[in-house]
């Protein structure tokens, strides 16, 4: 029986259920907040540190933050393992999977959420998936249509990226890209679920045969959270011992209008 409830907004919430579970973290913010806070539920996967699967559904904040680090790949899209091609959602913690680079390398964190509609469209946000047609990019890129999450970046690379960021290639919104022919913007009518894979730390990942960005919070400054909340932030990648652990970034993450503004 589920036995989740939310409460008046004077009282804490808290979720009892074997199914969902919250982290220490997570309960001594329950205990403390005063107000109440948006919640949603993710789910994870992950290797501990002696390479032994677990997972677990959670309740954590609805924070913009939090689901961005959730909202990757779309249901369905391809990446290739050990095994052969496979779909996301049949993707293990504990599988090799090819990076951009040709090498194979082992799923230690997946994480899932479910995005639809919001039923306050006047105060929320709505969520935008990002479709692209087939061959968009060039031959094979992507391989067939490929529909990707509020949170994808393409790995790109175009003149003026070094004069900008200092490197050759850079991770851009998938948005970003979008021309009302090739790439469309897609408003969720009903529920889907979207992924994000992890590693040992920031990688490439081939996905249709375009590079996406995996798992990686950015700073602790730009993600905007402190204290409580960002101790609930970490409990959901239990694979990392703390932020610094996530490693730095081997590419940078830019805007197209970065490079738009150099004409």
């Amino acid at each position: 029986m589920d036995q989740s409830q939310t409460t008046a907004t004077i009282q804490p919430i808290d979720i009892f259920s074997p199914q969902i579970r919250q982290t220490p973290a997570q309960r001594q913010h329950a205990r403390t907040q005063s107000v109440e806070v948006a919640q949603r539920k993710y789910e994870v996967m992950y290797l501990d540190s002696y390479g032994r699967f677990h997972e677990f559904n959670t309740i954590a904040r609805a924070h913009p933050a939090f689901e961005e680090a959730f909202a990757a790949l779309g249901h369905s899209a391809i990446v290739q393992t050990q095994n052969g091609f496979m779909c996301v959602e049949d993707v293990l913690p504990g599988d090799q999977v090819r990076l951009a680079d040709g090498s194979f390398e082992t799923l230690l964190w997946r994480g899932r959420i479910t995005l639809g509609p919001s039923v306050n469209a006047a105060n929320a946000k709505q969520p935008v998936m990002t479709r692209i047609t087939g061959d968009a990019f060039g031959f094979s890129r992507p391989s067939q249509d490929l529909v990707l999450g509020p949170a994808a970046r393409l790995l790109h690379r175009a003149e003026g990226i070094r004069r900008v960021s200092g490197s050759d290639a850079a991770f851009i919104p998938a948005a970003d890209f979008v021309d009302g022919n090739n790439v469309l913007s897609l408003q969720t009518s009903a529920p889907v679920s979207v992924f994000q894979f992890g590693f040992a730390a920031q990688r490439s990942l081939t996905v249709n045969g375009l590079e996406i960005e995996t798992l990686h919070p950015g700073s602790a400054f730009n993600l905007g959270l402190r204290g409580d909340a960002l101790r609930e932030y970490l409990s959901l990648f239990p694979h990392k011992r703390g932020f610094e652990d996530f490693g730095l970034m081997n590419y940078p993450r830019l805007r197209m209008r970065d490079l738009d503004l150099l004409g």
